[in-house]
């Protein structure tokens, strides 16, 4: 089997999106195999490419996005505006459009005007806040979406409300995600005979939907989903000997037991448990010292010592990695979650898709390692990230679009 797996010949796309969800959406979309034409303002690209931080002075999020499209730059003030544009819809599968229904109007990208030129297209608008309700006016920037979904945890520091530390945006990148879902949802009602679809996300819906426990709980009883920290003795974070933590989740009866014949605890803990919902986390017992009492078991060791004796018992637990040490693992080479490409003589690394698809007649007779290799090797092949405007005389030509 080839080390690098056949790409799939997917959908084509032109994307006039700026700054993540739309690029987030266009990048899984690659991915999998879509042929991606990124339409650029001709003097600042798509909004990636001058956000810091840079490497050899290109923004990062441009270098870990733009990977395998085709960069068309372009001034919607151009009198050849209109004509380029109506040539993209015809020959696109689809269109992704990250405005304001209202600036998408007045560029002609609106889905009215697109799909008068290609009935057949799918059409995704990612907007900020929805094309309804009294927020759709809103402008979408950063954080201010994740504001207004919740997902922002406060910090009270020395007397300021913050964020954290290491606090993540969730909208954008979600939106993205759903966007793709959503596009290929529709290519697939588009195949059944269909015809042109009308793809919507937003990302302030994305970044509520991304806290579905917590809005399905108190829609439905009135109370907060339960914080992890306090689900009990048996679901907890302990530290260990060398300043580091890790994760127990000896909830079922058969893994306590394993549990506590490794930390040699006594049978009278060892048989404390209510098993008749199926698992026990442990809440009953705090008041019994029970958290304690593990906790001074795990700071005789190290973590890694722990990581050992635990993995012996087969039993759920997790050291606390921080994403550094995650990406650096033996296990995300293994999976190949970090993709490698030249790039003007400089070699780039960027996140890969988690996503790999793979022909099930390449895998027959190859079994699990065959699968393994195709999906570590999902995203090699794809191109660079292109440099602006790279590719407009190639696209024009395709277009048949002659001095634009």
């Amino acid at each position: 089997m080839s080390s690098v797996p056949k790409r799939v010949s997917g959908p084509r796309v032109a994307d006039f999106s700026t700054h993540l969800p739309g690029p987030v959406a266009s990048h899984h979309l690659v991915q999998l195999g879509a042929d991606v034409i990124k339409v650029e303002h001709p003097k600042w690209g798509d909004g990636n490419r001058a956000v810091a931080p840079y490497f050899e002075g290109e923004g990062i999020h441009h270098l870990a996005l733009n990977p395998g499209t085709r960069s068309l730059a372009l001034d919607s003030k151009a009198p050849s505006w209109p004509k380029i544009v109506g040539a993209l819809a015809r020959w696109a599968d689809v269109v992704i459009i990250g405005n304001r229904p209202s600036t998408a109007q007045r560029l002609g990208l609106d889905f009215q005007t697109l799909l008068r030129h290609n009935p057949q297209l799918i059409y995704c608008l990612i907007s900020g806040y929805g094309i309804a309700g009294e927020w759709a006016s809103y402008p979408a920037h950063g954080l201010n979406v994740d504001a207004l979904a919740g997902t922002i945890a406060l910090e009270n520091q020395a007397g300021r409300l913050d964020t954290s530390e290491h606090y993540r945006s969730v909208g954008t990148t979600m939106a993205g995600i759903e966007a793709a879902v959503g596009i290929y949802a529709a290519l697939y009602q588009r195949s059944q005979g269909g015809g042109g679809q009308v793809v919507h996300v937003s990302i302030w819906e994305a970044a509520l939907s991304w806290m579905w426990r917590d809005t399905a709980t108190f829609a439905n009883t009135g109370a907060s989903w339960p914080a992890y920290k306090s689900f009990g003795s048996r679901y907890a974070i302990y530290g260990t000997l060398d300043g580091k933590a890790l994760l127990l989740c000896p909830t079922e009866k058969h893994f306590w037991e394993r549990f506590c014949d490794a930390l040699e605890l006594s049978t009278e803990i060892r048989a404390r448990g209510d098993w008749s919902g199926g698992s026990d986390m442990g809440a009953s017992y705090l008041a019994l010292g029970e958290r304690e009492l593990i906790q001074a078991k795990l700071m005789t060791k190290s973590r890694e010592t722990w990581v050992g004796v635990l993995a012996r018992a087969d039993i759920p637990f997790a050291p606390v990695l921080d994403w550094r040490e995650a990406m650096l693992s033996q296990h995300a080479e293994a999976n190949g979650v970090m993709n490698a490409y030249d790039h003007h003589g400089k070699t780039v690394r960027s996140p890969a898709s988690p996503v790999s698809v793979t022909s099930g007649e390449a895998l027959i007779g190859q079994g699990y390692e065959g699968w393994a290799q195709a999906h570590r090797s999902k995203a090699q092949g794809i191109a660079r990230a292109p440099t602006l405007g790279e590719h407009n005389e190639q696209i024009f030509r395709e277009l048949g679009i002659d001095g634009a």
